[in-house]
């Protein structure tokens, strides 16, 4: 069918055949068919790299993404040589079909693609009770497809390491953000002591933590005079208190 095609379009005989035929064919479908093919997957790999820095995977995840144009070769057409790409929408899922705008000027086109993800992430080497701190033999990294990946996979150890299990932890149980939590250093209703540096003093008194605080984390302190503070969880027990 395809050599009957080619001998229409360039006026040859049917029945002609051997080399010579055999060079005008190729010559066509290089022609009308390569030049299509090498833009889309030009296109396909810019909406991977524009997936791939949304996603902000760490360097130990090694993500391997592989984009499918799922809109029709004709609208793909109408695109200008190199469109501006964006998101439509945000990243709930990682892997599966998304939307991507393609703005040329002052026309946006949307086009649909099926996204396949492949990377590092990690689940429980045992099983893990509520309450224990996570160390790094409690956990192994497991590669795979992300189809069905849950939401809140953690892909960089250092964000499980010292964390708290907020649940139970089955074996081989992937690890994601809601399961766990940071430790505490301020917990409600216990003895705080405020810091407040100044411009050559520092003053320190103390006060009750009215909420539970990991590090870093705001936290309200009652002082004795019964003022209520917003201070900063620095250590366990200790809290500084910043200008607004």
């Amino acid at each position: 069918m395809l050599m009957r095609y080619a001998a229409l379009f360039f006026n040859l005989p049917v029945r002609r055949s051997g080399a010579f035929a055999s060079a005008i064919i190729a010559a066509w479908i290089a022609a009308f068919f390569l030049p299509a093919a090498a833009e889309a997957d030009g296109l396909s790999e810019d909406i991977a790299a524009l997936f791939t820095r949304a996603m902000r995977f760490p360097p130990q995840a090694r993500p391997v993404l592989q984009v499918t144009l799922l809109t029709p070769p004709a609208q793909l057409a109408t695109l200008c040589p190199a469109p501006a790409l964006a998101l439509s929408g945000g990243l709930s899922r990682l892997a599966g079909l998304h939307s991507v705008i393609a703005q040329c000027g002052a026309q946006h086109h949307f086009l649909q693609v099926n996204l396949t993800v492949t990377a590092s992430w990690w689940q429980a080497a045992g099983p893990i009770a509520p309450g224990q701190i996570l160390r790094a033999e409690q956990i192994r990294a497991q590669r795979g497809s992300l189809a069905h990946a849950p939401g809140g996979l953690i892909f960089d150890p250092q964000r499980i390491i010292g964390r708290v299990a907020q649940r139970a932890i089955r074996p081989g149980e992937a690890l994601v953000e809601s399961q766990l939590r940071q430790q505490r250093a301020i917990r409600a209703g216990e003895k705080v002591e405020m810091i407040y540096n100044g411009d050559g003093f520092c003053i320190r008194a103390a006060g009750k933590a009215l909420d539970n605080g990991a590090l870093h984390q705001r936290v309200r302190i009652q002082t004795p005079s019964g003022e209520i503070i917003t201070a900063t969880a620095v250590a366990p027990g200790q809290a500084r208190v910043t200008a607004d």
